[in-house]
């Protein structure tokens, strides 16, 4: 049976650079077998702007946010994926605020002690992966603080971490036309298809 990965792309451009690259990376996933599904985070109507920590889901048994819109059936299904990617593009040095407004609410899936030690839903051998594109080649420093950002989830997760950078995208549209990260695209996707 293979993996099933959930992608959410945040960018606010429908056909720019990023959403490129995650069909580029869907279509090698699927070739290994994996179960792919695409949410555009970029375009869910939300209540709220990200947590706004009411704590609503700390006093909850369930690993789920309290608050009422199409986030929330989305954040809950999250703990059923082998892979869960997270698609941008990197404006002013990070993430869009598409991407940051649904990581906030990722909050609701974690539960803290008094003493400071959390729980999580995610499952053993489970895994993070980043795609970040960037239009200007010849200043990666914003793309790597985003994965740093990325990896440090991962990391306090106990999740494997897999990232495909392009720092060389080029303009919105422009990478479509780039077969050498279409190939890293999918050979990523194969990756992630196989991870853990």
């Amino acid at each position: 049976m293979g993996k099933k990965i959930i992608v959410f792309c945040s960018s606010p451009n429908k056909n720019g650079n990023t959403n490129t690259v995650v069909e580029w990376v869907s279509q090698g996933a699927r070739q290994a077998g994996a179960e792919i599904d695409i949410v555009d985070t970029a375009r869910l109507k939300y209540k709220t702007i990200g947590c706004v920590a009411c704590m609503g889901c700390q006093r909850s048994d369930a690993y789920a946010c309290v608050i009422d819109d199409e986030a929330t059936p989305v954040l809950s299904r999250i703990p059923q994926y082998d892979v869960s990617v997270f698609a941008t593009p990197v404006y002013m040095m990070g993430p869009t605020a598409q991407t940051k407004v649904f990581g906030d609410r990722m909050f609701s899936l974690f539960k803290f002690d008094a003493a400071g030690t959390f729980t999580h839903p995610f499952k053993k051998g489970s895994a993070i992966g980043l795609i970040a594109t960037s239009g200007a080649g010849k200043s990666v420093s914003g793309i790597k603080m985003v994965r740093k950002t990325f990896q440090a989830m991962a990391g306090l997760t106990g999740q494997e971490f897999h990232s495909l950078l392009v720092p060389d995208a080029g303009e919105s549209g422009a990478v479509r036309k780039n077969e050498n990260v279409k190939a890293k695209a999918i050979a990523f996707g194969r990756k992630i298809a196989k991870a853990s």
